[in-house]
């Protein structure tokens, strides 16, 4: 299959897995692939084909409300030594985390207060996780899943889980909107863009479905982790806001029940990019202690001093740590060889328990990567990590993590 076609899925990680010398060449081309912000003032190439998965929890308190202005820069790029502790802030709803700082006690750094406020987290025990519908024997542009396989993946997870989010409207794609409508479930649906001719129409394909009213449509999802791949697709940021703006002309003006976003790595964001802040309601932001080679005791710690780098980055701005997660095997070490981020069940599991406690004690809305392993994607170009970075393996299974994070408090 060709890579088009592999592209149209969801979380398209084409993070090699080199060692030694190699891995340190490559460290500063790849934003995701090894989730290191750039310096500060710094302009790097950018490559690595990641794209990455995600989801937004809603209460009852209905779909989230927005911050409207442009995002300010003014966080010392790509710091990842802010001091931890404090609550940020959530907007009206619970659903975003809200850039700057609040005055008065509680206030953390880089984030704001939320005494009183609304809750991001419900009793379910994740707030949105990741989510492809195909199987063994099964992937992009071929063998597709049945509706009633979608269906009963979506009826598995729904235990779990408010919301899933999903990288495209074709193929077995096109069951899940009418599906989520029917079990409840929030839906956060993307176009995926890659610097070729079936951008605008993906993008055309997704005003279609939003403008169908599917009450479970929560957000639109412009592109995914796309600045990330410029070296290799060509893609700007000035031509992501053209496909943005062709979205926004195709829905048309006025009061819709989601919020358009868009979704890219910690790196990029972090290049500041106000402009493309402006343009959507809500940031989503992607990072992984796995993809840094940091052990998995200094994962949670690492995710949650990159959210204040992003909090100070863009204050007053609704944001989500749209994907993160670890994988259940295979090993991988950091750029300058200190460390290594060891994949396995165990070390999963208490990255799901340490990142779901503390950002349910920060208050700050974070999505998980992934659901259900995908076999095919352990030859996509990613290498053999990307069949497993699901708490259910391919045969709907569950994995160490699920019992982990029932377990956890709510």
């Amino acid at each position: 299959m060709g890579i088009v076609s592999i592209c149209k899925s969801r979380r398209m990680g084409l993070k090699p897995l080199l060692g030694g010398s190699a891995l340190c060449l490559l460290a500063s081309l790849f934003g995701c692939g090894f989730d290191q912000p750039p310096a500060k003032g710094q302009q790097p190439a950018t490559a690595g084909n990641t794209s990455s998965s995600a989801g937004m929890s809603t209460t009852a308190a209905g779909s989230p409300a927005t911050t409207a202005g442009a995002a300010a820069g003014g966080a010392s790029a790509g710091s990842t030594t802010t001091p931890l502790g404090g609550d940020a802030g959530a907007t009206q709803g619970g659903q975003m985390a809200q850039g700057g700082v609040s005055p008065g006690a509680g206030a953390g750094a880089g984030g704001m207060s939320v005494a009183g406020g609304p809750p991001v987290y419900t009793a379910k025990p994740m707030s949105v996780v990741a989510y492809s519908p195909y199987r063994d024997g099964q992937a992009p542009g071929g063998a597709q899943p049945s509706k009633d396989d979608v269906k009963a993946d979506l009826m598995m997870l729904k235990p779990y889980v408010d919301g899933v989010r999903v990288y495209g409207t074709d193929g077995a794609n096109a069951y899940i909107p009418a599906l989520c409508d029917e079990l409840g479930i929030d839906l956060h649906i993307g176009a995926w863009i890659d610097g070729i001719a079936s951008d605008e129409p993906n993008v055309h394909a997704l005003a279609t479905v939003v403008k169908e009213n599917h009450p479970s449509i929560k957000t639109a999802i412009v592109g995914n982790e796309v600045l990330a791949r410029a070296t290799k697709n060509m893609m700007t940021e000035e031509k992501l806001l053209a496909l943005i703006n062709l979205f926004k002309a195709d829905i048309g003006a006025g009061a819709h029940t989601y919020k358009v976003a868009a979704a890219d790595t910690y790196p990029q964001w972090m290049m500041m990019r106000p402009n493309l802040a402006a343009a959507v309601d809500v940031v989503i932001w992607h990072t992984y202690g796995w993809w840094s080679g940091v052990e998995v005791a200094n994962a949670y710690p690492l995710i949650s001093s990159r959210y204040d780098d992003m909090l100070k980055a863009y204050p007053g701005k609704p944001m989500i740590l749209g994907e993160t997660g670890w994988p259940s095997a295979i090993d991988h070490m950091s750029t300058d060889k200190t460390t290594t981020a060891v994949g396995n069940e165990t070390n999963q599991a208490k990255f799901y328990t340490d990142a779901l406690a503390g950002m349910r004690k920060r208050n700050l809305p974070m999505w998980m990567f992934s659901s259900i392993d995908e076999k095919w994607k352990g030859t996509s170009g990613e290498g053999e990590v990307g069949a497993h970075w699901g708490i259910w393996d391919s045969a709907r299974q569950p994995k160490a993590a699920v019992a982990a994070i029932l377990a956890l408090p709510k």
